[in-house]
């Protein structure tokens, strides 16, 4: 009995601290690559976005963007461009299924540049409208965040 707890807290040990979990890792860099990564969009899904925000984007394009999704009540949840397109998807195919395409935040140079690189922010599923020096300042603290 005393070996099967041994080794049932030995696959506890080593599955809590294996590379998806990131345990014990101060280098974030891997992370932060990918979340970048996830972050640029590709020619379809710009196009797509291009569609949603034709009346609201005037010239920008979204093609090879890098775009940051936040939602929840309070638009300060950061999310990511597939839960975005899982939800308009869903919707696409059943009109019943909820979707918001949600608030697009265009950054000007400034912008771009205190946020660490965003072409613009999409928020969805917020309860308010936010001023873009709040979704700006968002993004710069998640990057404050990420460098430490």
């Amino acid at each position: 009995m005393k070996k099967l707890l041994i080794i049932v807290c030995l696959e506890m040990l080593v599955f809590s601290c294996s590379p998806i979990n990131k345990c014990n890792s101060n280098d974030n860099t891997m992370e932060q690559q990918t979340d970048e990564v996830e972050m640029l969009l590709n020619e379809t899904e710009g196009a797509y976005l291009n569609k949603i925000f034709e009346t609201t984007r005037k010239d920008f394009d979204f093609t090879n963007k890098k775009i940051r999704f936040f939602t929840g009540s309070s638009g300060g949840i950061r999310s990511s461009k597939e839960h975005y397109f899982d939800m308009q998807e869903k919707h696409a195919t059943n009109a019943d299924s909820p979707c918001d395409n949600g608030t697009l935040y265009i950054f000007d140079a400034a912008q771009k540049a205190e946020s660490g690189g965003y072409d613009a922010a999409i928020v969805y599923w917020s309860k308010f409208l936010l001023p873009i020096e709040k979704v700006v300042e968002r993004l710069k603290e998640q990057r404050n965040k990420t460098h430490r």
